[in-house]
């Protein structure tokens, strides 16, 4: 984006473009390629002033018809090549995904044995202790 040109004559900013228009400009001594410019004619409501301003510059490589395809097929190649390494690096989230969840499901199969390990570790306990308890009782009882 070019930033709005003033008057050159007497500085004013409100200007009114009366004309645009594209020139194409030869390569200077030690460039590449041609330059098209385009080019707005702007004129000062104040005092007249007839200016033409550059508004973008374009610049375009001359490049040889074979050179050119072998370009556009190194690019259409290189874009089928990106595509295949987009999908498989899709397939390769959804395959770290899955091995995720079967670490998590691992890893609650482990817990849950481990606890029902406890579990029936605790309830032995708890048998033992109930048959101290009945045989204490059974003492007092006896006493």
């Amino acid at each position: 984006m070019h930033a709005l040109p003033k008057c050159p004559q007497c500085g004013n900013p409100e200007l009114t473009q009366t004309k645009t228009f594209s020139v194409i400009v030869e390569p200077e001594k030690g460039e590449h390629g041609l330059v098209e410019r385009k080019v707005a004619m702007y004129s000062c409501p104040r005092c007249g002033t007839n200016f033409p301003t550059v508004i973008s510059r374009q610049k375009y490589l001359i490049v040889a018809e074979e050179q050119l395809r072998s370009l556009q097929k190194e690019l259409a190649d290189a874009k089928k090549l990106n595509e295949e390494l987009d999908a498989k690096a899709r397939e390769m989230v959804n395959e770290q995904a899955e091995l995720q969840r079967k670490i998590e499901r691992t890893i609650k199969e482990g817990e849950t044995g481990r606890l029902e390990a406890k579990l029936a570790e605790l309830q032995s306990y708890v048998e033992h202790l109930r048959k101290e308890k009945d045989e204490l009782e059974q003492k007092i009882k006896a006493s």
